[in-house]
């Protein structure tokens, strides 16, 4: 297959939002995005990626590192226990804002707000240059992007399979499935690898496995459900009867793949 043929699989669809279309979306979301993520605080050190960065000894004291769609800056904590040396860009200026009072005491922490391919030019000014889960990196100018930019090391993380129970009760009870989450879009995954290895750079790839005990309220569920009035009215009906002092127990199967690459080939 040609290159151009694996950027297609990465890309969910054929949209494109214009850049303030998108940031808009993202400030929007950035409340319930700082409190859903939040919950889930308590391990996420434990999670394979800095596994991997501790095991590998990819970064030191003075490494400089590079978190595209930093978010509220979860992995940019993480990373400044290893390095104060953190950037993290982001479209949104409230998902920012969150981040820059969670690294409020690492001084040397930057933070970057806009389209991170116009924000980033300069060859080899990261040690290693992350993303996990953004729709930042979609094509393939992306990537070379990221090469350029890095010195060291690359590393993208991103969702290959995720199952509720709860959601498959809905769907047993619609006589259909429900639509496609973006945690299950393992073709992203696929396509990211085989652009790297076709790129001259020889991508390792790890998977993350876990289950994962969470709370979750009927607005939790339905943000993520497309249907009709009548579904509505029966789906909430069925999550309301799972309620218990306002919260829907579930348990998530989770996998994320991540994908390492040095872009020095010796």
């Amino acid at each position: 297959m040609k290159i151009e043929e694996f950027e297609k699989i990465m890309q969910r669809d054929d949209k494109e939002e214009k850049e303030e279309d998108l940031e808009k979306i993202w400030d929007d979301k950035s409340e319930w995005f700082f409190k859903r993520t939040e919950k889930k605080q308590e391990n996420f050190s434990d999670r394979l990626i800095f596994k991997i960065v501790k095991e590998k000894k990819l970064l030191n004291e003075n490494s400089k590192v590079l978190d595209i769609g930093c978010g509220t800056g979860r992995h940019l904590l993480e990373f400044s226990k290893i390095t104060s040396h953190i950037t993290g860009t982001d479209i949104s200026s409230r998902m920012l804002d969150y981040a820059k009072e969670k690294l409020k005491n690492v001084n040397e922490a930057k933070f970057i707000h806009g389209n991170w391919m116009k924000n980033f030019t300069k060859e080899k000014e990261f040690d290693l240059v992350f993303a996990s889960m953004t729709p930042a990196i979609s094509k393939i100018e992306h990537i070379n992007r990221m090469c350029l930019i890095s010195k060291n090391y690359c590393m993208m993380e991103r969702f290959v399979y995720y199952r509720d129970p709860v959601r498959e009760e809905i769907e047993k009870m619609l006589g259909r499935k429900l639509n496609k989450l973006h945690s299950n879009h393992k073709e992203y995954t696929y396509g990211l690898w085989n652009i790297v290895w076709k790129l001259g750079y020889f991508p390792e790839i790890y998977l993350d496995k876990y289950i994962s005990e969470t709370e979750k309220t009927v607005i939790d569920y339905m943000e993520q459900i497309i249907c009709t009035d009548d579904e509505e009215n029966k789906i909430i009906e069925f999550l309301k009867g799972k309620e218990k002092k306002g919260k829907i127990m579930s348990k998530e199967y989770i996998i994320k793949a991540v994908i390492l690459w040095d872009v020095n080939i010796f």
